[in-house]
């Protein structure tokens, strides 16, 4: 989430920089509602994480280190576990196996 958080707070100073100096902020607009949605990363191909990624600044070195983080096991455990994924949902493109514990030790 930390990294979702991030995300979010640097879209936001794009959009308070691109208002400043009177350019074109709807890009930014669009990316800052799709960030509403925690679980979005996980309800996105790689291109479209990549493009927004990309045109809220991070460079393009870090890209891929970003995208992994915002994809993880742990990033989406912790949204499964909060309600914020439901496996069910037909919109999530990246998914993870979730054990159920109990099962796990029957054996």
């Amino acid at each position: 989430m930390t990294e979702l958080n991030e995300l979010k707070l640097i879209n936001e100073s794009n959009i308070v920089y691109l208002k400043k100096v009177n350019a074109n902020y709807e890009r930014n607009e669009i990316i800052k509602n799709i960030l509403e949605d925690e679980a979005c990363f996980f309800k996105m191909s790689k291109d479209d994480a990549y493009l927004i990624l990309q045109d809220i600044g991070i460079l393009n070195e870090e890209v891929e280190n970003t995208y992994q983080k915002l994809i993880s096991f742990d990033e989406f455990y912790r949204l499964f576990k909060c309600k914020k994924i439901d496996l069910n949902d037909k919109e999530i493109v990246i998914k993870y196996p979730i054990y159920n514990a109990d099962d796990v030790f029957k054996n």
